[in-house]
């Protein structure tokens, strides 16, 4: 099936810095990195100055709210028991082998 066609192109509203606010007779685009790798910080001025974050990829650094926390907690302290429990045990074996 073909789409019908549209004489305007659709804006896509992620690609928009200042979702609702036009800053006129802008005198300069400041760019620069965040913490986040994802994130980046854009500054303009012109006749009025407007700040704002953009994550042209996402957020994909950030944990999402329904992160298990607790799960990951016990994971890394799991891993830690067993790291300490098999050490041991290497080190009889290398003693045996010798």
């Amino acid at each position: 099936m073909l789409v019908q066609y549209d004489a305007p192109l659709p804006v896509d509203a992620r690609l928009v810095l200042s979702h609702n606010y036009e800053v006129e007779n802008v005198r300069c685009i400041v760019t620069s990195p965040s913490l986040l790798e994802s994130t980046s910080l854009v500054f303009v001025y012109g006749l009025d100055p407007s700040f704002t974050r953009i994550a042209p990829s996402g957020t994909f650094d950030v944990p999402s709210e329904n992160f298990n926390k607790v799960q990951l907690v016990l994971t890394v302290v799991g891993l830690g028991i067993a790291i300490m429990v098999t050490k041991p045990m290497v080190r009889r074996k290398k003693l045996r082998e010798r």
